[in-house]
């Protein structure tokens, strides 16, 4: 675990936006929202249904703040795109339209001061490999990546060991359970 300088008030939630709510990865981004919301951090997400708007609906039962980013209805892809959530952006304490999809992801990434990572499909691994690798070139002063849940320390170790990483890389990088782990990664890395 990695020190950092940045200030850390604004978490992004990446993830499955195909997930229902009945689902472990729905219900481990509701939690892990109200507990970093309760502790007094913003969490920011893409705008969209499932581990979005489980972030959103955890932070404002816990009177927490949300910032939605979303693609401007009248440029949103077509396709396997999971588009907007009009409940999510209903909860939205301040939202940003961008353009198209990496416009929105760069926004993201430019409002957040962490990134927590769930489970999620190639969207997903779009945000984690960015935010990942600015992370890293940053160094010091960088936005720390947080993957959480079950699963993703196997994940990362067979990454590390396939594409030999360099040290650095995997530094940036944190494990968290559930929020919980996440508050107190973010007070350890940034105290």
């Amino acid at each position: 675990m990695i020190r950092t300088s940045k200030k850390i008030k604004k978490l992004a939630f990446f993830g499955d936006g195909k997930t229902g709510e009945d689902s472990d990865c729905f219900k481990l981004a509701y939690e892990t929202a109200k507990i970093v919301a309760k502790d007094g951090y913003i969490v920011v997400n893409g705008g969209g249904p499932g581990v979005m708007l489980a972030s959103s609906l955890g932070a404002k039962e816990v009177s927490g703040k949300v910032e939605v980013v979303v693609v401007k209805s009248v440029s949103q892809p077509k396709g396997n795109y999971e588009g907007q959530s009009e409940e999510n952006v209903r909860l939205a304490d301040k939202i940003y339209e961008e353009a198209n999809y990496m416009e929105r992801m760069n926004k993201l990434a430019e409002v957040a001061d962490a990134f927590l990572i769930f489970k999620g499909g190639t969207g997903t691994i779009a945000e984690l490999g960015y935010v990942w690798s600015v992370a890293k070139f940053e160094h010091g002063n960088h936005e720390p990546v947080i993957m959480v849940g079950k699963g993703w320390r196997g994940v990362m170790n067979k990454l590390n060991r396939f594409l030999k990483l360099e040290k650095i890389e995997m530094d940036v990088i944190n494990f968290a359970n559930n929020g919980n782990d996440v508050v107190k990664i973010v007070k350890k890395i940034t105290g």
